[in-house]
């Protein structure tokens, strides 16, 4: 039985291992995304209402990299905040979640 309850317990630190590293690249990719699309909807506006690109890597203040990695950055937290609650949430054993409830319920209603 012990043999049986270690295996599980290290079964679970490897899937939280994997989710947190899935969760890592895929939300790199995510940030890498919307801070293109972020960077190009602000080209787009800039060239819409003046008439001219932005030039985003030799910009006056010399900060355009600082720019858009304050954009990454921001774009990651957020979604690796909400991508850390639907990873992780609460292991609700087999059995344990009274589902019988809710089909009553429904039954009744109809």
């Amino acid at each position: 039985m012990q043999t049986r309850h270690k295996k599980t317990k290290r079964r679970l630190v490897f899937e939280n291992i994997a989710s947190v590293v899935l969760m890592i690249i895929t939300v790199f990719f995510a940030a890498s995304a919307l801070t293109a699309l972020i960077i190009s909807i602000e080209q787009v506006t800039v060239f819409v209402m003046k008439g001219r690109w932005i030039n985003t890597y030799t910009n006056v203040y010399g900060n355009a990299w600082g720019v858009v990695l304050w954009h990454f950055l921001m774009i990651f937290l957020i979604i690796s905040y909400w991508s850390l609650l639907e990873v992780f949430h609460p292991l609700v054993e087999p059995g344990s979640y009274p589902i019988n409830q809710y089909l009553n319920e429904q039954n009744e209603d109809q």
